[in-house]
């Protein structure tokens, strides 16, 4: 079931199984939107209540009133959590790839009574020399080159190989519904990212989480395992062949892990006290 709520909300898809299912919300990352998901809603609908979000400016999410003194991570996670309360969710399994893995975070800081359990999907965790060259090229080039064609030349970068020309397709062609004003709007995280993730990394996932990586994710694969090493309460497993994306690339081997991951937590719920 596909709604549109009114302006001051995000743009989302509903899908509803059997009265007592539990939920799961899918966080899209930068430039993506709902349709990052499209593998996911065919696998999960029927067993899960599903929430896909359109991110504040991505996506059918146009128009939402900025009343704050500055944009951030927890303005991006508060939208979802208004969502999730006009919808009366009050706890699900958040399920999040690449930047959505950040606002994830920030929705646990927030509120870590409505986080069930967390899976992340080729999740950042650290500024990595690579990144941190990423980042620093994308704010001098943006005030040089159009955006669809920085993004066209960073989704490159994250995922070269030739197995990994769906992942760059999709997220092309979804940020090309982009403007230039939310582009800026959103790059301008960029200058605070490095801070938001020293203090992140920092702070362990309270909530049971599952990390999937890409084998082939250069970037974003060790300071994951860092992480992992770092906090024993998360997990971490890789797909091989696949890159960034891996709920695109790879959506099967993403698709099991993630329900095993998460029915394992379902029936530990339901074990007599």
């Amino acid at each position: 079931m596909k709604t549109t709520v009114p302006k001051e909300l995000l743009h989302f898809d509903l899908h509803r199984a059997e009265q007592g299912a539990p939920w799961m919300v899918f966080i899209h990352g930068a430039g993506g939107s709902t349709r990052t998901w499209t593998k996911q809603v065919a696998y999960f609908k029927g067993k899960f209540n599903l929430l896909l979000v359109d991110l504040r400016d991505h996506g059918e999410s146009k128009g939402l009133p900025t009343n704050f003194a500055g944009f951030s991570f927890d303005i991006v996670a508060m939208d979802v959590l208004e969502v999730m309360d006009a919808l009366k969710i009050d706890e699900a399994h958040f399920v999040g790839v690449s930047m959505g893995s950040i606002i994830i975070r920030h929705l646990e800081q927030l509120a870590p009574e409505r986080v069930s359990s967390i899976v992340l999907a080729g999740g950042i965790f650290k500024m990595s020399k690579k990144l941190n060259v990423l980042v620093m090229a994308a704010r001098v080039l943006t005030g040089i080159l159009p955006f669809h064609t920085l993004y066209r030349i960073f989704a490159l970068i994250l995922l070269p190989r030739k197995n990994h020309v769906a992942s760059r397709r999709v997220f092309i062609r979804e940020a090309r519904k982009l403007h230039q004003k939310e582009v800026k709007k959103w790059l301008a995280l960029l200058k605070r990212l490095n801070t938001t993730l020293r203090e992140m990394f920092n702070h362990r996932i309270k909530a049971p989480c599952l990390v999937v990586m890409g084998a082939e994710d250069h970037v974003f694969l060790n300071p994951a395992r860092e992480y992992v090493a770092r906090y024993g309460n998360v997990l971490l497993e890789t797909i091989e062949k696949c890159g960034h994306v891996c709920n695109i690339e790879k959506p099967a081997e993403f698709n099991q892990r993630c329900l095993h991951f998460i029915e394992t937590l379902e029936k530990g719920r339901l074990r007599p006290a």
